[in-house]
């Protein structure tokens, strides 16, 4: 048995299609996890649907288990700042609620965890890893910002832009989050391997969201990631 404790961190928006597919997934991960202690989090970010109604539907009596809503939207960098905050286990992973990287992938993860490493990154863009169905425009803003931050950070690591990561808490438990959107699951990142952090990747498949529609905006996310790689340019005097 792990002896040391997880939470893992979902955040939602507008998320009521997915939440009866995310319940059973994380009870799979629930049921077949040897582990001291287990914790779910799961933020509503402000949705204007039912999402928050059906958490509470659907995880009330899962165990060990906050629902937390924000009062309004704060896209990812709000989530990680509250997640941080609410986290109070050993490590915290980080899921999506879309289930696009498959939950039970934690069991195996979990594992690998050591006090030799800081962080394991589940890694679809490793050269064992894939991607399933994911639309051709995702793509090519994923594998470009990740060879690019790639070479700004100079480390053998294939996936920079993926949300789903097992932390030790301690490491980010003191960075701020300064930007907006998905590029935030990115800054939390290089900000811990910029501070000494050790990485291992885990890889694994990125697949198709089965219910929703994804909230990931393409010209917004490539204007947030060159304004962030121009920021760690100038702050940390990295190197193109």
């Amino acid at each position: 048995m792990f002896t040391k404790s997880i939470t893992i961190a979902v955040p939602l928006y507008n998320e009521s299609q997915t939440i009866k597919y995310l319940h059973e997934q994380l009870k799979k991960v629930k049921d077949e996890i040897s582990i001291n202690e287990l914790k779910i989090l799961l933020v509503d970010d402000g949705s204007t649907d039912n999402t928050y109604k059906l958490l509470e539907k659907y995880f009330s009596d899962f165990g060990n288990c906050q629902t937390i809503k924000h009062n309004s939207n704060l896209n990812l960098g709000g989530f990680i700042d509250t997640a941080i905050n609410e986290c109070n286990t050993d490590y915290i992973a980080f899921l999506d609620s879309d289930c696009t990287f498959d939950p039970s992938y934690i069991i195996d993860m979990i594992p690998l965890l050591n006090e030799d490493v800081d962080i394991i990154n589940g890694s679809p863009y490793h050269p064992y890893g894939s991607v399933e169905g994911v639309k051709k425009g995702r793509l090519i803003i994923s594998n470009g910002a990740n060879y690019i931050y790639r070479v700004l950070i100079d480390k053998n690591i294939y996936t920079y832009t993926s949300i789903f990561k097992i932390y030790k808490t301690t490491i980010i438990k003191d960075i701020l989050i300064e930007t907006h959107g998905f590029v935030s699951v990115c800054e939390l990142f290089v900000k811990s391997i910029l501070k000494g952090a050790r990485v291992i990747e885990f890889p694994c498949v990125l697949k198709i969201r089965k219910f929703g529609d994804s909230k990931i905006q393409i010209l917004n996310s490539i204007k947030n990631h060159i304004l962030f790689m121009w920021s760690l340019f100038k702050k940390e005097k990295l190197k193109l």
